[in-house]
């Protein structure tokens, strides 16, 4: 992930060991302490669990494409790696006006793109309108609808770029927001606002600048072979504090986490995602080496409310939320490291709310809501089909859901397909029950509330397809509240309104569950699930002072 030079980061480095000199027993006897240094250079071969889905920062919505593009871009701000604090990145500083609608930033001099030029305010200008230009697409534009203009570009189609947006000189760069929104400037966090070289774009082709993509960031993009690999390697002219101290990461593509993990065991990878069934085993074996901690992150089953038998069947939905038992799949499948979900915004999110859901495991609470859904012990129902992305465990959790719902009477298939075709068959309503996480883009109640629920982002981040006006304008009155405590009390209205309404269930609150080498340092996992690799370095021997 990328990091600016205002991180501060603990890294280990070279130190002089003194030897002490002990007396023991009138004796005196010198301990040797071992010394660690950083070996500069090197390739780190990285573990992705699925071909991302594009490297265009316009299209930077899932997890594997995120993991990569964090390396090759940087955006006006960061988040710091261990407590998520915003902190300026290609920004020198920024100011906000009174009722928080005009955010000033000022550019730090001489940020390069990976093609050798300078990159100026109006790049930002150019990147933001490319991003909300209704003909690129951008699945994650919403990012930007705060923004004077949004609407009438992407929407309405009636304006021609975005009028919020405006470089005042080559290092200032002006945005207007259409509404106050204090926290607006956690948005620019986001790889959807990183700068890109229109030049490079025009060479290409927009539709093809993911196969070349090229930023500001601490690794420059080398090649990508479908299926297999991606390749990045250190851009000597980073403007960050933190250089990198790698040569060359390769992105190793796997389609499942065991193939994976057995590779990282015979020393193919430096690192890997933990399988399900493995997690005791894996602390044991490489005890701190082996990552768990708490993510802000959900893992949630979602429904069509599009379609039959979802659509305006809410005790259906509620009695799917009670017939499954979360404590059971945390501690038992998940052998501990998942945290049953209580809600949907996880804890660590300022406003996170303890039971902010009524919904517990209540077999008969189930079996009623099914009997007043029209679906008396589940017969009725027409077959039903739960979709998931093969490769990474999600099928051994369906199974344990498939066995809880057969419990009430309500029995489903469970169907697993390749991670990009499932996003496609999901957001064209082929997928109508299908699990899906969601990991913050920044930290914050409306990242987990607004693209999930709000209407207008249907089809994109909204996968459910849900819709409600009075969810709407508690998320929309919410942003334009200038007072913290009152946004976040209007947050967690619209939070339990959706939860009552269930669009979802949610299942666990995520923990990472990962595994680095012996022979690296500096390896750490955001809260985010991302690893700074401008931070890692491999170790040189160890020796003794």
């Amino acid at each position: 992930m990328k990091k600016s030079g205002f991180i501060l980061i603990a890294v280990l480095i070279t130190a002089l060991l003194v030897g002490l000199v002990m007396t023991i027993g009138g004796c005196g006897k010198e301990e040797k302490k071992a010394v660690e240094e950083i070996e500069e250079g090197g390739t780190f071969n990285y573990c992705l669990t699925a071909d991302p889905v594009s490297l265009d920062p316009a299209q930077l919505q899932e997890s594997q494409g995120i993991e990569v593009g964090k390396q090759i871009f940087d955006g006006l701000m960061d988040n710091d790696p261990k407590t998520m604090e915003l902190v300026p990145a290609m920004a020198e500083s920024y100011e906000v006006n009174d009722d928080a609608t005009v955010f000033t930033f000022h550019l730090k001099k001489g940020v390069k793109f990976h093609n050798g030029r300078e990159c100026t305010a109006q790049d930002f200008v150019y990147s933001w309108n490319r991003v909300c230009d209704p003909a690129t697409a951008s699945e994650v534009a919403y990012h930007m609808s705060p923004i004077k203009g949004f609407k009438e570009f992407n929407e309405d189609k009636t304006a021609t770029s975005l009028a919020g947006v405006k470089a005042l000189d080559d290092y200032t760069l002006e945005v207007t927001l259409e509404y106050p929104y204090a926290d607006f400037v956690y948005h620019t966090a986001h790889p959807v606002f990183s700068p890109i070289p229109k030049e490079v774009v025009e060479q290409y082709g927009s539709e093809n600048f993911s196969e070349h993509p090229v930023g500001t960031g601490p690794f420059k993009f080398v090649s990508w072979t479908h299926e297999q690999q991606i390749v990045v390697e250190k851009f000597a002219d980073y403007y960050g504090a933190n250089k990198p101290h790698l040569d060359k990461v390769v992105f190793k593509i796997y389609q499942d986490d065991e193939t994976a993990y057995q590779d990282f065991k015979a020393g193919t990878l430096h690192d890997a995602q933990i399988p399900q069934g493995q997690f005791e085993a894996a602390a044991a074996e490489y005890g701190e080496r082996a990552i768990f901690k708490p993510m802000l992150g959900i893992y949630y089953y979602g429904f069509n409310m599009n379609v039959a038998p979802w659509k305006d069947n809410k005790a259906l939905r509620q009695a799917f939320n009670y017939a499954v038992d979360r404590e059971t799949l945390c501690s038992v499948v998940m052998e501990g490291q998942r945290v049953p979900a209580t809600g949907i915004v996880p804890p660590g999110i300022p406003g996170y709310q303890a039971g902010a859901m009524e919904y517990t495991y209540d077999p008969e609470k189930a079996k009623a809501l099914l009997e007043e859904a029209g679906y008396p012990n589940g017969q009725g129902l027409p077959e039903l089909t739960l979709g998931y992305n093969t490769g990474v465990g999600h099928d051994t959790i369906a199974q344990f859901i498939q066995s809880n719902l057969k419990d009430v009477g309500v029995s489903f298939k469970i169907e697993g397909y390749e991670w990009g075709t499932y996003l496609d068959l999901i957001q064209g309503e082929q997928i109508t029950f299908f699990r899906l996480g969601w990991l913050a883009d920044y930290p914050i109640m409306d990242n987990f509330l607004y693209p999930l629920f709000y209407s207008e982002n249907a089809g994109v981040d909204n996968m459910t397809q849900y819709k409600n006006p009075e969810v709407d304008e508690l998320l929309l009155k919410a942003r334009s509240t200038p007072d913290e405590d009152e946004r976040i009390e209007l947050y967690r209205k619209a939070e339990k309104l959706i939860l009552e309404d269930a669009p979802i269930i949610p299942l666990m609150f995520y923990k990472t569950s990962r595994v680095y080498s012996d022979k690296v340092g500096g390896y750490i996992r955001t809260p985010d699930d991302l690893t700074p690799l401008e931070l890692v370095y491999f170790k040189k021997a160890a020796t003794t002072e």
